[in-house]
This record gives C-alpha cells, sequence and structure tokens, in this order.
C-alpha cells in the first residue's frame, strides 16, 4: 500500500500530467497546428500538374474526332504526348517544352500507350463506316444519339487512353513519386522557402494534389473538377473519397509547414491508400454501367473500355492490392473481344475486384 507521503506525489505527479495532456505527449512535444478547411496555403504551385492534364484534354479530344469519322495521325498522337513538334492548338503548351505526359508515365506503360496510338489510327482508317464484330468501324447507341470508333474487338481505344493515362501518370506520380520517401523524406528540404513554391517538401506535396484536380475549396465546391476528382465525386456516396482525400491533403500539408512529421507520414498512407480505392471503385462503377447497357452494344463497349483503362491503373502502384493474379483474372473475365462479354462474365471482375478491395458491401452502389 501507498503512504501518505508517496501517495501525495503520486497525485501531483498524474495532475501534472492532465495539466499537459499526457505525460507521453509532453514528452514527445508533438506540434500544435490548425488545419485549414480549403487548400489555401502560402507559396503553393502545381502549374506542371495542370498543363499535364490540359495536354490529356487535347490529347483526348482529338482522339475523339474518330467518333465522327476522322481519320487519326499516330505520330500526331505520339507528339502529343511527348510535347514535340508543336502539336497543340493551345500555344501555351507548346511552350512548356519541359512538360509532357511521356515522360511522367511509368516507363514499363510508355510503349504501351504508343501502341494504343497506332492501335486507334488503325481503326480510324475505317473512315465511319459502322463496326462489325472482326471490323473496325463506328459503334452507335441503339438510339443513335452516339457513335464510338472501336476495333474488330469492339474496344474503343479513346476510353483506355484517357482512363490508363490517369493512372499511369498522375495516379502513380503522385502516390509512387511526390508521396514516397524521395520526395517527402526526413532527407528532402523543409526549411528553405522558395517563394511561390514554398519548402521542397510543400512543393512536392502540392505537386501530389495538382495531380487530384480538385478545387482548392472541394468538396463543398465541385465545380470544375478534372480527371480523378471528378471520378471520386461520382463514386462518393458509395465510397466517401471526397472527404477522405480533401481531409488528407489538407491535413499533410498543414503537417508539412508545422514540421509534423508523423502527421504528414499518416496522411500520406491515407492519401496512398484511398487513391488506390478510388481507382477501384471507378472500373466497378464502369463495370456497373456496362452491365446495366448490355443490349446496347456501343453503350457496353464505351464502358467496358472505361473500365478496362482503370484496371489498368491498379498495376501502377507498387503495393497494390491487387495482385498480378487476380489482375490478369479481371482481364480475362472482361475478354479480348467485348462483343462476347457476358453480364455474368462483368459479375466476375466486379466480384474480384470488390473482394480485393473490401467493397462488397458498396459494390453495387458504385
Amino acid at each position: 500500500m501507498f503512504s501518505n507521503s508517496k501517495l501525495r506525489t503520486f497525485t501531483l505527479a498524474v495532475a501534472a500530467c492532465v495539466v499537459f495532456s499526457s505525460c507521453e505527449d509532453e514528452k514527445e512535444g508533438s506540434p500544435s497546428y490548425n488545419v485549414p478547411e480549403t487548400y489555401n496555403f502560402e507559396n503553393v504551385s502545381y502549374t506542371g500538374q495542370t498543363q499535364r492534364m490540359q495536354m490529356l484534354d487535347e490529347l483526348d479530344v482529338y482522339i475523339k474526332t474518330g467518333h465522327t469519322g476522322a481519320r487519326l495521325d499516330a505520330q500526331k498522337m505520339k507528339d502529343m504526348y511527348a510535347n514535340t513538334n508543336n502539336a497543340f492548338s493551345d500555344a501555351s503548351l507548346n511552350a512548356a517544352t519541359s512538360k509532357q505526359l511521356k515522360n511522367k508515365t511509368i516507363l514499363t506503360a510508355q510503349p504501351v500507350f504508343e501502341g494504343f496510338f497506332e492501335d486507334v489510327a488503325a481503326a480510324s482508317l475505317s473512315s465511319g463506316v459502322p463496326a462489325v464484330e472482326g471490323l473496325p468501324g463506328l459503334l452507335s447507341t441503339a438510339d443513335g444519339s452516339k457513335s464510338y470508333l472501336v476495333n474488330g474487338n469492339g474496344v474503343e481505344y479513346a476510353q483506355v487512353i484517357q482512363k490508363g493515362l490517369m493512372s499511369a501518370v498522375f495516379f502513380n506520380q503522385a502516390v509512387e513519386g511526390y508521396l514516397t520517401e524521395e520526395k517527402i523524406g526526413a532527407s528532402v528540404d523543409n526549411t528553405t522557402v522558395t517563394p511561390g513554391e514554398g519548402t521542397r517538401m510543400e512543393h512536392h506535396w502540392d505537386e501530389a494534389f495538382g495531380y487530384f484536380g480538385a478545387p482548392v475549396d472541394f468538396p463543398t465546391n465541385t465545380t470544375g473538377l478534372k480527371y480523378w476528382a471528378n471520378y471520386s465525386n461520382q463514386v462518393n456516396a458509395a465510397l466517401g473519397s471526397n472527404k477522405a482525400m480533401m481531409d488528407a491533403f489538407l491535413k499533410g500539408r498543414a503537417a508539412i509547414s508545422a514540421k509534423d512529421m508523423k502527421g504528414k507520414d499518416e496522411a500520406a498512407a491515407t492519401i496512398r491508400n484511398e487513391w488506390e480505392r478510388l481507382v477501384a471503385a471507378s472500373a466497378i462503377h464502369e463495370l456497373n454501367a456496362a452491365k446495366t447497357n448490355i443490349a446496347d452494344q456501343a453503350k457496353k463497349s464505351h464502358y467496358l473500355s472505361e473500365a478496362i483503362g482503370f484496371v489498368m491503373g491498379l498495376q501502377y502502384k507498387s503495393d497494390s492490392k491487387l495482385s498480378k493474379a487476380k489482375y490478369d483474372e479481371v482481364l480475362s473475365a472482361i475478354g479480348t473481344s467485348l462483343y462476347d462479354t457476358t453480364a455474368d462474365d462483368i459479375n466476375t471482375a466486379i466480384n474480384i475486384l470488390s473482394t480485393a478491395y473490401g467493397m462488397d458491401n458498396i459494390k453495387g452502389q458504385l
């Protein structure tokens, strides 16, 4: 039992800990700071990320001229991809010679996308004739409102390329580049402030945010969403991705400025996890749309092509929750010819993804 003097000493020690929140916290000296509600920090710049999104915008618009029967030039697409030969209609993009999509694409995927440019150009030689299984051309929706350029297997390369580059560039650069030890780790300068950019660590974090494509006051403001932020908003009701992503971006940036490295690391881990879940949810979202439109081949091909592009993205994260074997199973279920893909095939693909990402309870809502 405690003596009275020992009890009094113990009580005072406990009281002292309460005053300072906790003995452990006092020992660690955790910094105190406020996390803002919007991404309005000092010295923020991610113009390179914005420019690459604009480049993908133009590339996508050009490829989709194939939907009206235009013949596509593979070299022009490659020039846009590598930002050479003044390929963009926006002169400011041509002038940004240090910025391009190609050199920010994960290395293993660069020849894949250049192959897609060749493939979609070859499909466009059909010059607007109706597509049939085995021959490229235009697939028109049942109501005649839209047509899509597809290859002989019913694949719409415009969607595979756009969704694929969203992952091979924007997603990969953020989670495998800017949110890693190399860019925001202990050896990265977080002291010297460059006007307009902040410290190197702050700037790298901002560049990751730039690839998300959200306005600074997202998700309160959902106007003008680009690419991943747009898809986050589409699946948000089931996934809760809007708040999860934005809160982590805000927390991490504030933590870096306050020298809270533990808080920064936790926020980075959250973004890496939630962004991968967003890629998987986006794939399921498009697979659900394909299943809903199973009787309309044009719509089925359109949505399955989007899904293929998103599924591709799940191989562009080094610690992906989807194993290579399961990745192959998903693509095998979707099949080589989208004319032959059945509702059962689509369900198989959805179930593989939902099991890998713990989405069985929300897969029907995506």
